[in-house]
């Protein structure tokens, strides 16, 4: 397991944000996950998981986490920053084979409790308020589409996407505000397709750091056997600077 924390202003076991990542039984590490403070006390925080595994898909990733924190906390806009990692895949194509979906989270600062969410694909964005985890975001695949619609699903279809970072366009980016939400929990989907949803919320209920609960879920994912890359990042809002 790999572990990682925003320590920009305080020691590892206090940071707000940390994340925790396994690579399950996949040849490559394809899933990325990154943080970025900008003015006025934004924190931008993300996870993309990319497509496939390969190399490609990797790099792609760590491009793609790393590019939507880096715009949402310029632009405090998290869709523009989606919007933005679509326009540089596409104009570096032949150096960036890649793709990936990503969930991009925003805390916009100045006392604003609402945290703004922008995704494409699979990964996704949860809130535990220390009584009940909400889902934030809802999956761009094939099966989420015919579930909707009221249509039987068969399983392989789950991990098919209908939005990616390179294919998508401005309508189809998905968004959502989220006020105070409590705990954040971002992951990939090799977490949420092997933990329950009541053993993701009692993982963030066992409490301690960021860091702490970041390797419980990942944890969580590596005993049900994911085969899949799992990374989950968790946001503790009380212990931002400046709350």
């Amino acid at each position: 397991m790999t572990v990682a924390a925003d320590t920009t202003t305080v020691p590892e076991c206090l940071a707000p944000v940390a994340w925790a990542s396994c690579q399950g039984s996949r040849r490559h590490q394809a899933d990325a996950a990154a943080s970025h403070r900008g003015a006025g006390g934004r924190l931008a925080v993300a996870v993309a998981d990319g497509v496939g595994d390969a190399q490609a898909a990797g790099f792609a990733a760590r491009l793609v986490a790393d590019h939507t924190v880096r715009v949402a906390a310029l632009e405090g806009r998290p869709d523009a920053a989606v919007l933005a990692v679509h326009d540089l895949l596409e104009s570096t194509r032949d150096l960036v084979p890649g793709d990936a979906a990503v969930v991009v989270a925003l805390a916009p600062g100045g006392g604003d409790p609402r945290w703004r969410l922008a995704w494409v694909g699979d990964c996704r964005a949860l809130a535990w308020d220390g009584r009940t985890l909400r889902t934030l975001t809802r999956d761009h695949t094939v099966a989420a589409t015919m579930r909707a619609a009221g249509m039987s699903v068969h399983p392989r279809l789950e991990h098919v996407l209908t939005t990616s970072a390179r294919t998508v366009g401005p309508r189809e980016v998905g968004i959502a505000v989220a006020s105070d939400p409590g705990v954040l929990l971002l992951v990939s989907d090799g977490v949420h397709r092997s933990v329950p949803g009541p053993d993701l919320a009692a993982a963030l209920a066992a409490g301690g750091s960021a860091r702490v609960r970041a390797e419980r879920v990942v944890g969580l994912a590596e005993a049900a056997g994911a085969t899949d890359n799992a990374t989950a990042l968790v946001v503790v809002p009380g212990q931002l600077a400046g709350r």
